[in-house]
Order: structure tokens, then sequence, then C-alpha cells
């Protein structure tokens, strides 16, 4: 009497096959998210991310007059918690011992890898393609363009950028807006917060249009021979990124960040009392989010 367990698996793994086409079978090679995230290793469920506030500025002292005094202040708490991500399949025992093409092994050793590595790129993305809807530490969206600092009434930080970026004059005004936002940052106190972009974040998507708008000789419809004088930023591109939206980033500053609990653990089980199944499965531990926004980098939304 025929079983169904053949049918779930390809009927390619069988003498009749030919050839097989199995280039879908094989883990990516690279992990794009560690190009704009920044690692943080944890070692219990949950880690709390804490900021400070600044230092009252510093003026000048009159002759016998006595020194004011500050007194350092807490900041905001970012809590991330960490989540169990995880695959796995099931396989007869008789349709791995009839296998004729290895699709077992390669579904176990590199499909399975493939789906918690895309999920890994996935979750990483999404803190950037959701800055505006996700909530960070302060209350605001982690971009927004109204970030409260702690220590001066009114005063607030802008990291939400508008415009769109193309290889326009249009696109030109709106990347040199991007960069000159950076000199608007401050700190808690009202003072100038030092930072610079180093490189703009985007989808694969953009990069036509982007560097046709960079490797131009001239500024879009200038009619001068002067070079193009658009900050040259290191440029990331990424396949999960959303494709509208450009994100400047200054490298120095840890602003979204994957926490790690555990690494990818494989693993599998025989069924030798009832069913003769095999089930293999893969897993890991971590989370992802923004641990500083409205400091580290500012977000093009494209509209």
């Amino acid at each position: 009497m025929a079983g169904t367990m053949r049918a779930d698996i390809a009927k390619a793994m069988y003498v009749g096959s030919k050839e097989v086409f199995k280039k879908n079978l094989e883990a990516r090679k690279e992990q794009e998210w560690k190009s704009y995230m920044t690692v943080k290793t944890s070692d219990k469920m949950e880690e709390k991310y804490e900021t400070v506030g600044n230092l009252k500025p510093a003026s000048e002292k009159l002759e016998g007059a006595p020194i004011e005094y500050g007194k350092i202040t807490d900041g905001y708490t970012t809590t991330i918690k960490n989540k169990t991500w995880a695959n796995g399949f099931q396989v007869s025992m008789e349709a791995k011992e009839d296998d004729q093409w290895t699709l077992v092994a390669d579904a176990k050793s590199s499909e399975l890898v493939r789906t918690i590595v895309d999920l890994r790129e996935e979750n990483a993305a999404a803190v950037w393609n959701e800055v505006q809807t996700r909530v960070s530490a302060d209350g605001k969206y982690y971009a927004d363009d109204d970030h409260p600092l702690l220590n001066t009434t009114g005063a607030v930080n802008d990291n939400l950028g508008t415009g769109v970026i193309d290889a326009t004059s249009t696109g030109f005004t709106t990347w040199d807006n991007m960069v000159k936002m950076f000199k608007n940052i401050h700190n808690h106190y009202g003072g100038r917060f030092i930072t610079k972009p180093t490189a703009a974040l985007m989808s694969i998507n953009r990069q036509t249009t982007v560097m046709a708008l960079l490797n131009s000789q001239l500024k879009p419809f200038e009619a001068s021979n002067t070079k193009n004088t658009i900050p040259i930023l290191k440029l990331i591109f990424g396949s999960f990124l959303d494709d509208t939206m450009v994100h400047f980033l200054d490298e120095t500053i840890d602003s979204a960040v994957m926490q790690t609990r555990k690494g990818i653990v494989t693993n599998y089980e025989y069924d030798n009392k009832d069913t003769f199944n095999f089930y293999f499965n893969i897993h890991e531990r971590y989370q992802t989010g923004m641990i500083n926004p409205g400091f580290g980098f500012i977000t093009c939304t494209g509209a």
C-alpha cells in the first residue's frame, strides 16, 4: 500500500530525474546586515542600554565668584528583549534512503541555514524600514523631528529629512540638505553635538539613481565645468531595505543593533519508535533594535 510521505518530497530526488537545479538550496554567502548593524552580545533574557544627560556648559568664572556646579543626569533607557527564531522540516526514513540527489542533506545543511539567515536579514532591515513607526525610549519615533532634549526647554533634535533623492537638481538639494542636518544636532543642554555623516544606507534598487547623482561631473543641470561637489559618503546597499528611504549614518555612533544571545544551532531527531521519521531543525536567539535615535543617523523619507 502506498504511503503519503512521498508527496512531501520533491519528485526530483528519485532515479527518473536526469538533472536537478539545486542552486536555490545554497546558503546565502553574504550577510548584508553586518554593514549597517552593530553587534551587541547578550548573556540574559534582555539587556538595557542607558544614556546620560550632559553636564551644563562651561562658562566664565569671575574673579572671587564661586564656580557654578552642575550634575550628571540620567537620560533614556532602551530595553531589548531577546527572541527565539527557528525553522525545521521532517522527512520519512524511506524518502531519505531513496534520495538520489542528496536533497535531504542539502536542505539540512544549506536550506535551513538560508531560511534562518534570511529571517535575520529581514529583522535587521525592519529596524530601518520602520523608523517612522517604531517608538524609541524618548517617546518619539526612531526618525522624528522633535526628539526632546533633557535640559533644554523647547529645543529638539530633528533626524527626519524630507524630499526625494534622484539624479536631478532636486535630488542634489535633498542630499545637500541631509548632510547639513547633522550640524543642527544638539546635546541635552542645547550645545553643539559633534556628528557628521560617513555613510548612506539604502535599498539596492537605488544604486543606479544614486550613482548617477554622485558620479556626474556637473551638478545636475548646472551649465559650468565645476565638478560635482556633493559630499561622497560610503554607499551601503541592502536587498531587504525599503526602496524609498535613504539613511545617512554617523558610523562612529551605535544606533541600530543586533543583540545576539545565541548563534545558530542545528539539530535533528530520529523517531525510532513509531514513524521512523527524521526531524531536522535550526534556531538562534537575538533581537534587533535602535538604542540611540536622534543622534547617530538622519533619515530621508523620500516624500
